[in-house]
């Protein structure tokens, strides 16, 4: 499904970079380097399954979570803003076609609700934004 596509597409239109300071589906203890995580960081998670229409075989609504941690509270704040207002509200545009093949058309995208801290601060110190989006998605290609 497409949680690598959605993944690659943040990358592109950001400069959060994917196994540099955008992770997807968990957070590794190292970087693909082996370098360690740095504090400021965003975590793209699919935490729910996607919800599918019986009579239309190609769409999918895919509950997706956005996870931005930073040490510093504006940071991880300003972060999850950021993309709030790239991503919610915005819809008719394709996803990077990735080894798959498969082209998604990202109908439309909104968020269930604002950014909120969810870890204000943890206890390691990081402080943790959250946003949930549903990205309704139609596939393109078969």
């Amino acid at each position: 499904m497409p949680i690598k596509e959605i993944a690659q597409w943040v990358e592109d239109n950001t400069s959060w970079e994917i196994g540099t300071d955008l992770f997807v589906g968990h957070l590794p203890l190292k970087r693909p380097d082996g370098s360690d995580i740095p504090d400021r960081c965003l975590l793209i998670l699919e935490n729910s399954p996607g919800a599918v229409e019986p009579d239309l075989p190609d769409r999918l609504d895919k509950a997706i979570q956005f996870w931005n941690r930073a040490r510093n509270y504006f940071e991880a704040r300003d972060d999850a803003f950021e993309l709030f207002e790239l991503i919610h509200g915005t819809s008719g545009w394709n996803l990077p076609v990735l080894v798959s093949g498969d082209q998604y058309l990202a109908m439309t995208v909104d968020a269930i609700g604002s950014p909120a801290p969810i870890e204000n601060p943890d206890e390691k110190g990081y402080f943790v934004f959250s946003t949930n989006y549903v990205w309704r998605l139609e596939k393109a290609s078969c």
